[in-house]
């Protein structure tokens, strides 16, 4: 192996993904992590509740040229021993994903996902048990599961290799996940 392997994981609201990065980064593995977040507040600072559903397409813009810049800043980073992956909490298909469960098109985005491909996917399904709303996570149980299953389809689709994460303690998810990589 020449580079790191980007590794993207994804999955619905409230699946563990941003617990999973910060035990990987806690372990010394090169992370970068979500960007909706950020956006949100940026958005509330401008006098809107929720940036994603006032103006999807401009909310996903954004996530898209952060997402990229993500993908060439670990592109250029020098292979790191002795943990080769560098993680993304959520990847570009994510976007395409949440614009078609609002049933928005995304035609009019410049993204040709092709140009940034993962090596990659690690899929976190729903879980009930630990999902929580909270100021920027305002969908039910039953739309996470929705957008998750909306996620799924949008990898699938474009033919990216999905390992689906089982659930149980960051430590399992961790163990579980370094264990597939190594394969």
């Amino acid at each position: 192996m020449e580079r790191n392997l980007k590794v993207v994981i994804t999955g619905g609201p409230g699946s563990g993904k941003s617990s999973l990065i910060a035990a990987l980064k806690k372990k010394g593995h090169l992370c970068y992590e979500e960007f909706s977040r950020q956006l949100i507040d940026d958005g509330k600072k401008r006098g809107m509740e929720n940036f994603f559903l006032e103006n999807p397409l401009a909310f996903s813009k954004g996530l898209i040229e952060e997402r990229i810049a993500q993908y060439i800043a670990a592109h250029s980073l020098p292979l790191n021993h002795p943990h080769p992956w560098v993680f993304f909490d959520r990847g570009l298909p994510d976007v395409i994903a949440y614009l078609n469960v609002m049933g928005e098109k995304s035609d009019s985005l410049d993204l040709n996902i092709k140009n940034y491909p993962y090596d990659r996917v690690v899929f976190l399904p729903p879980w009930e048990t630990i999902y929580c709303k909270d100021e920027q996570r305002m969908e039910n149980f039953e739309q996470a599961r929705v957008l998750s299953e909306a996620l799924w389809d949008a990898y699938s689709k474009m033919s990216f290799p999905l390992f689906e994460l089982n659930k149980g303690t960051l430590t399992e998810r961790v163990d579980e996940l370094e264990k597939y990589l190594l394969q």
